[in-house]
């Protein structure tokens, strides 16, 4: 496999604190390291393009000041395929149309021009620009280093959810919804050592999206072992839709349908679908992913 040699002002040195367990690595530095020690043994038409798309935007004012990766992106050869793999929620702003780039995306956006795809929303009386805009080739799990670890303790907990609620309206819409249940908790954020313990304890875990279409929460429950239920407004996007079945072993529902969630929950069977994630949880790692990406490109 051809690893295109990019400048280094590409791949600057960004060390993320989000989540925050994480080490600091985003997840195109992670792959970059898992292709550049196989990169020999794999056979494919497909010329890898490590941009280190999250820290480039994130040091130069979140995709403001992107001029020279633009001029960079719009020399690619245009005989030729190439793939990437990109981390940023809004995915990769472009300025113009690029038909040979196939995009894996953690956050789920894809090729995008920055100005129609993040838009200022005004929603409670706060002011937050959210994405909306065109989903990858092949969205894959949005994970940290080191993985959310899984501990064994008794799921006392019925539904859970720890996080922030102001970064879409969805989230607010179901704090407010589901507030009253006495069966799902919301607790206040308490550090990463209490949110371990309440994702492991938890039969179910509230996973709205946020600023982009997906959440680190999808995977982290899990890998915890606990059912994920992935609330969607504009757009559900989903990891690995076109190999696993995920209402197997999740719960998906649309912003306007959370009142009927409870009803939902009563109804499941929760033995069958924690089996089933016990069954699916190795491809929610980076190894699991990394081989998932490799068939991608080698068929």
């Amino acid at each position: 496999m051809i690893i295109e040699n990019v400048p280094s002002i590409f791949q600057p040195s960004y060390k993320s604190n989000y989540p925050g367990y994480s080490s600091g690595l985003n997840m195109e530095e992670i792959f970059y390291e898992f292709f550049i020690k196989e990169k020999d043994t794999i056979i494919t038409e497909y010329i890898y393009l490590p941009i280190f798309w999250t820290s480039y935007y994130v040091l130069n004012n979140y995709g403001e000041n992107i001029n020279q990766l633009l001029e960079y992106l719009n020399k690619l050869d245009k005989n030729k395929k190439y793939f990437t793999i990109v981390q940023y929620a809004s995915g990769i702003y472009i300025d113009h149309q690029i038909n040979n780039l196939l995009v894996f995306s953690a956050g789920g956006g894809g090729l995008n021009k920055k100005e129609q795809c993040v838009k200022e929303e005004v929603f409670f009386n706060l002011k937050r620009h959210i994405f909306h805009g065109n989903i990858s080739d092949y969205t894959i799990p949005l994970m940290c280093n080191p993985l959310f670890p899984s501990i064994s303790c008794n799921k006392d907990i019925y539904c859970s959810f720890m996080g922030r609620f102001d970064t879409h309206k969805c989230r607010m819409i179901m704090k407010d919804k589901l507030k009253t249940n006495k069966k799902i908790i919301f607790f206040n954020s308490l550090g990463f050592e209490n949110y371990k313990k309440v994702l492991n304890r938890s039969i179910f875990t509230l996973a709205p999206r946020g600023y982009g279409y997906t959440s680190f929460r999808i995977y982290e429950a899990i890998l915890a072992g606990s059912i994920p239920i992935y609330i969607w407004e504009d757009k559900k996007v989903l990891p690995f839709e076109d190999i696993l079945n995920w209402n197997e072993f999740s719960i998906i529902i649309h912003e306007k349908d959370i009142e009927k969630l409870p009803s939902i929950l009563e109804n499941c069977n929760i033995e069958k679908m924690q089996k089933k994630i016990n069954e699916v949880r190795d491809i929610f790692t980076f190894q699991g992913t990394y081989n998932y990406i490799k068939k991608k490109i080698i068929t």
